[in-house]
């Protein structure tokens, strides 16, 4: 039995996830929760810091033409997607993260990058850069959605979900509570501890990917369709 896999992070990341499912020959829905929007930003110096730290491919696709000011700043990315798209864009990636934007963070040296530029999401994730200076500049948003059709229908019979945020996963609960849609005959894939975190306990199952990408994501999707 092959079960259909729902995405719905934001659309270009979904139809990217889209296609590395369909190369795995998984069933895919993709019917985006959010929509990612730029938004206006005042362009910091780049001699005022050392390093540039992005969360999220999203900064880079949606940052504008102020980023090109900060091409000198070596990039800290969190995520190969997030690394590629920075070194597409002509940044030099020096460290790349597979456990979240606090774990790279703790992972640098102490007499390394002591002023840090984080391009975010208007709404974020906190950090504690510890004796460190970091200066927080949203430079997009994500905005919330209702449940789609195609989510909603495919919602109908067992189905494997895709969660990529903690804010997904809350976004989600609500919705599939104001629709009346029982979470307990699907199954969560969360793409970190905090995602699981967020969607709660009350489905078929739920597991966590062993690093924040997809490709350990999708490998969690083939192995539950297999064993259903």
């Amino acid at each position: 039995m092959t079960l259909p896999l729902l995405i719905l992070r934001p659309l270009d990341g979904a139809l990217q996830t889209e296609r590395r499912a369909g190369d795995l020959g998984l069933q895919t829905v993709v019917d985006p929760l959010f929509t990612v929007e730029p938004i206006s930003w005042s362009g910091p110096v780049a001699a005022d810091f050392d390093a540039l730290l992005l969360t999220s491919a999203n900064a880079v696709n949606y940052g504008g033409d102020r980023l090109g000011d900060l091409g000198s700043l070596p990039v800290l990315a969190v995520g190969q997607a997030t690394a590629s798209t920075a070194r597409h864009a002509g940044f030099n990636v020096l460290h790349s993260g597979d456990s979240g934007g606090q774990r790279l963070l703790d992972q640098l040296e102490d007499n390394r990058f002591r002023r840090v530029l984080w391009l975010a999401g208007e709404q974020h994730s906190l950090l504690d850069p510890g004796d460190r200076q970091m200066t927080v500049v949203p430079v997009y948003r994500s905005r919330a959605m209702a449940l789609g059709e195609k989510a909603i229908a495919c919602l109908k019979i067992e189905t494997i979900i895709l969660l990529h945020s903690p804010r997904a996963a809350r976004h989600l609960v609500t919705e599939l509570d104001r629709l009346h849609i029982k979470p307990d005959r699907h199954h969560v894939l969360a793409f970190s501890a905090n995602v699981a975190a967020a969607a709660g306990a009350q489905w078929k199952s739920l597991q966590v990917a062993d690093r924040p990408d997809d490709e350990s994501l999708l490998s969690l999707a083939t192995r539950l369709c297999q064993r259903e």
